[in-house]
């Protein structure tokens, strides 16, 4: 397992309190408030990917890519 990278980074005091109100609410470090602000931004970009390329006119004029992609994002609690 690699080991952890540090950073050093700085936040307007909105944000801030933002962040220690939000580790005392869940109960979770400071680091695991950012982990889950990073993971559900990576989620919200690859949803929005895969919602391009489900319009992509291209992409969807192969039939062997018929995959559903558009069906099964509509489907989904991802925003």
């Amino acid at each position: 397992m690699k080991a952890h990278v540090r950073y050093t980074i700085s936040l307007d005091p909105t944000l801030a309190q933002y962040v220690e109100e939000t580790r005392s609410r869940l109960g979770i470090t400071r680091s695991e408030v950012f982990v889950l602000a990073l993971k559900r931004l990576r989620e919200l970009e690859l949803a929005q990917g895969y919602r391009t390329l489900a319009q992509d006119t291209d992409f969807l004029q192969d039939p062997l890519l018929d995959s559903g992609l558009e069906e099964t994002l509509a489907e989904t609690a991802w925003g």
